[in-house]
């Protein structure tokens, strides 16, 4: 997931997912060998959500269609369950990795692949109709989760397969996926007495409906902010690119025309933060900024008293599982272990950047205190920062952050990042037909051509170039539109059985800037960036390579499943990478080498502000779950609680903002996703900066692109074969330098 600026992103939260049926009877279907037959014939069109072909008819996957195919599914795999836990415990012979953990896994794959074509499109195409069909059948979906976890027939089987003289003999990957499985239900409570079980399973079942109730709030109150500008004037200040892209977003919405001209504004961050930044207009900078920090802070869409009953849920749930606090219950099996490390690593790397971040804090007021005669020297309005510290940059470094979209079109930003991917890992990356079909026509994909969920979409094959083994296919969906959610995600759709020449499958999403008119979508650096990082993580999930499927990629620990999108951000900064794509989208010519020159020596501009806001995000985050009990007795809100949490990691302002809390998705949108975990970020981030600059760097400067097979080999094919901080050491050939993510920043 990217590093946010203002909106959060997170990777999509989707376990990983195989299309094996336990009964046998479906087969995979590569999108090229697409049948022709007329969907209304075949058995997938009454129930296509059930269709388990990697060839996925987008068109067909409807609202209507959703409960009863997931109630079918929901039967089917309690059925599965119940098989395997129906085994005989008393005689070791008949217990198998085949039948225990083998047969576990293709029941949970095929679940998941079922589900997850729901959860993705409830990401990207919300309606009316699919929110009251999504929202009837997660509960049902949640309780057979929980049922499962807690099945005492099923873990007892699991238990004494563990005790076969098989099971003791097992590969190193299986061995490894056993001790994971036994570890997952007994942390999550296989142990337990019935009423504690059923009390965890009515803590999922409600934890499950109200963070997307969170999630739900988000979106309608993003989507239900718009500022309208008529006078031109007040625009003053925001560069002809963004009055372009406004200015399209009201002719789209019915309230312009070329004659009668008006600019649309929403809570989109591609919309929203160029004028916090650029418009010279204060009240309209104000008023945009009003509307944001609002988001989800009382009225209808209010996640106040949400957010307390979540945290309350996830604490009894931890008290239940024997831990003190969500937090060590989380992290028990991740790098950190427990929330106490994990926050002393937030307050470590707090009390190195603190004098960087004061004094960038004294420069920004000096400079505006040279540029702006009414200005007392006092603390700044939330609504100027932004605004004063990108004029700042424009003196400093004599460089206008969106002066160089005109360089990064979509189209060639796309072709240099495949460009270099293939370089680094050999590998072959094909664009495939695809087409848009409006769901529910009845329309038939052509021989050969791939569905895909919106216009924007495009679909991909990745191969090897030795071999020529074709190792993957994804999806793209860069673009906003009301019906997708905000920030940017990886969903790692479906790992295949490497051993059966099985595919994996993954999809990329963002909310980059869009194009306008007839040109293409031209990319802020950030952008480009977020794209480079989501790749990153696509990489880990489609060169994966792992003997046991559910080892594949990024179901590494959390602390280092950023650790590739991260490092892959790092090329996104190095000249001779951009030369290769950074041309402009008319002339063709390349980005000036001024120009580079100033991005370059700008990178590190207020790099100690962004790294403290990070760490502020980390910090309420781990505060909040492990002080949930006192948090939750108290008679302040959550929202209340992070602003005091948050001040020693925010510059001063008058007003204090609220916190991004009450639309934090990252912590609040999934009954567990980044909770207590926030901080995965920028450990991770200190682990890539070690390896970008010791393995990537060679110690002259110039770039070791033979290093790309290594990473390949030792980080990206071994998914959680082996544990994090053992692969780190393989490809860096030490324990990290956890300083070096401050010497790439020049944090000192």
């Amino acid at each position: 997931m990217k590093k946010p600026l203002i909106a959060i992103a997170a990777i999509a939260i989707l376990p990983f997912l195989s299309a094996c049926c336990a009964d046998n009877e479906c087969a995979k279907v590569a999108p090229e060998a697409a049948a022709t037959e007329n969907a209304a014939q075949t058995p997938q069109a009454e129930h296509p959500f059930l269709d388990t072909s990697l060839d996925i008819k987008w068109s067909q996957l409807t609202p209507d269609k959703i409960v009863p195919d997931m109630t079918i599914e929901l039967a089917r795999a309690r059925a599965n369950i119940d098989a395997i836990a129906s085994l005989p415990t008393d005689d070791p012979s008949v217990l198998t990795y085949e039948n225990t953990l083998g047969a576990l896994w293709r029941n949970f794959a095929e679940f998941d692949f079922v589900w997850g074509k729901v959860s993705h499109l409830e990401n990207v195409a919300m309606s009316d109709d699919f929110r009251k069909a999504y929202a009837e059948i997660l509960p049902k979906v949640s309780e057979y989760e929980a049922q499962t976890a807690l099945d005492a027939r099923l873990w007892n089987v699991l238990k004494a397969y563990s005790q076969t003289d098989e099971a003791k003999n097992l590969s190193p990957q299986k061995a490894r996926y056993l001790k994971e499985t036994l570890d997952g239900f007994r942390d999550g409570g296989a142990d337990l007495p019935d009423d504690k079980k059923a009390e965890l399973t009515a803590i999922s079942k409600e934890l499950t409906t109200i963070t997307q109730q969170f999630s739900q709030n988000v979106l309608d109150a993003t989507n239900a902010y718009k500022k309208l500008v008529e006078n031109e004037a007040n625009l003053a200040g925001l560069p002809e690119l963004e009055k372009a892209a406004a200015f399209e977003a009201a002719k789209q919405a019915g309230l312009a025309t070329d004659e009668k001209p008006a600019w649309l504004f929403t809570l989109k961050l591609t919309s929203y933060a160029p004028v916090l930044k650029y418009a010279e207009n204060e009240d309209l900078r104000r008023e945009i900024w009003e509307a944001a920090n609002e988001t989800c802070v009382g009225g209808e869409f209010d996640n106040l008293p949400i957010m307390r009953r979540i945290l309350e849920l996830r604490q009894r749930e931890a008290e239940i599982l024997g831990e003190k606090n969500f937090s060590d219950l989380t992290l028990k099996r991740r790098m950190a272990k427990n929330g106490d490390t994990a926050l002393a690593f937030v307050q470590k790397l707090h009390d190195q950047t603190l004098p960087a971040f004061e004094r960038e804090y004294a420069e920004l007021k000096s400079f505006r205190r040279s540029n702006d005669p009414t200005y007392d020297g006092g603390d700044f309005k939330p609504w100027d920062l932004s605004f004063w510290t990108e004029k700042m940059r424009q003196a400093n470094y004599d460089f206008d952050a969106d002066s160089v979209k005109p360089y990064f079109p979509m189209p060639a930003v796309m072709n240099g990042l495949f460009a270099l991917t293939e370089r680094l890992y050999n590998v072959e990356i094909r664009e495939e037909k695809s087409i848009y079909i409006e769901p529910g026509s009845g329309v038939v994909a052509p021989a050969g051509t791939a569905e895909v969920w919106h216009p924007d979409v495009k679909f991909y094959s990745i191969y090897d170039k030795n071999s020529k083994r074709k190792l993957g296919i994804f999806y793209t969906d860069w673009f906003p539109r009301d019906s997708k959610r905000g920030g940017a995600w990886m969903n790692p759709a479906f790992a295949g059985e490497r051993s059966l020449g099985e595919i994996n499958y993954g999809l990329v999403c963002g909310n980059v800037t869009a194009p306008v008119g007839d040109d293409p979508a031209l990319l802020s650096h950030y952008d480009v960036e977020t794209i480079f990082h989501e790749f990153g993580h696509l990489m880990h999930h489609l060169l994966g390579n792992t003997e046991i499927a559910a080892l594949n990629g990024t179901s590494v620990a959390w602390d280092f499943v950023e650790f590739p999108s991260q490092l892959n951000e790092n090329w996104t900064w190095e000249p001779e990478v951009l030369a290769t794509f950074a041309k402009h989208y008319k002339t063709g010519e390349p980005l000036p080498k001024d120009v580079l020159e100033k991005m370059i020596r700008a990178r590190n501009f207020q790099a100690a502000y962004q790294q403290m806001r990070q760490l502020g995000f980390a910090y309420v985050d781990l505060y909040l779950h492990l002080n949930a009990t006192e948090i939750v007795k108290s008679e302040k809100d959550v929202n209340a609680i992070g602003m005091e949490l948050s001040e020693p990691f925010l510059w001063k302002t008058d007003p204090v903002p609220n916190t991004n809390l009450p639309r934090f998705t990252h912590l609040f949108r999934d009954p567990v996703g980044y909770a207590s975990a926030y901080y995965s970020y920028k450990w991770a981030e200190a682990l890539e900066a070690d390896a970008f600059t010791s393995v990537f760097r060679n110690p002259d400067g110039t770039l070791n692109y033979d290093k790309g097979m290594e990473y390949r080999k030792k980080i990206l094919e071994k998914g959680d074969s082996e544990d994090a901080a053992v692969l780190f050491k393989d490809f860096v050939g030490r324990d990290p330098d956890w300083n070096a993510i401050n010497v790439l920043y020049e944090i000192q």
